[in-house]
């Protein structure tokens, strides 16, 4: 297994584990606008240095993805990474792959000097249910609500 930053190459590969996982069922669009959308956020992961987008590989499949943030935090005197994204395809979970991935995102975040890094999961995910980032060392926080608008719906 191999991780490494994203190359503009990769979007189909990610487009996989997006159709493998499920993430656009029922949203009316189709996989050549979810490609389009990729690919622009691939390019824009490039060329931007507060954001990052790590990629599992096998030979020549990706079988995984992490998407991570980098924020300023101007009380805590730092900045906060945060996990957006982090899927496996199914075929390749429970291998080690996503715990990788979470490694290189925080490995990263300490590199750019994060004073913490977060993520949200979803309690009714796979994940979530199967206490995955738990195992990772990770703490859920029972002080915060997760709040969210908006902005467009056709995303």
């Amino acid at each position: 297994m191999t991780i490494r930053e994203v190359e503009p190459r990769d979007a189909a590969g990610l487009m996989d584990i997006i159709v493998d996982i499920g993430w656009f069922k029922g949203k009316g669009l189709e996989e050549e606008t979810y490609l389009k959308r990729i690919e622009k956020m691939v390019q824009w992961s490039v060329e931007k240095d507060d954001h990052l987008i790590l990629v599992a590989e096998e030979g020549d499949e990706l079988t995984g993805y992490a998407s991570v943030h980098f924020m300023p935090y101007l009380f805590m005197g730092g900045a906060e990474g945060y996990v957006g994204e982090l899927f496996v395809k199914t075929p390749w979970r429970g291998k080690g792959i996503g715990g990788e991935l979470l490694r290189r995102a925080v490995n990263e975040s300490e590199k750019r000097g994060c004073c913490r890094i977060r993520l949200i999961n979803i309690r009714s995910r796979e994940s979530y249910r199967r206490g995955f980032y738990s195992k990772q060392g990770w703490q859920e926080r029972t002080d915060a609500a997760d709040f969210m608008l908006r902005l467009n719906e056709s995303n």
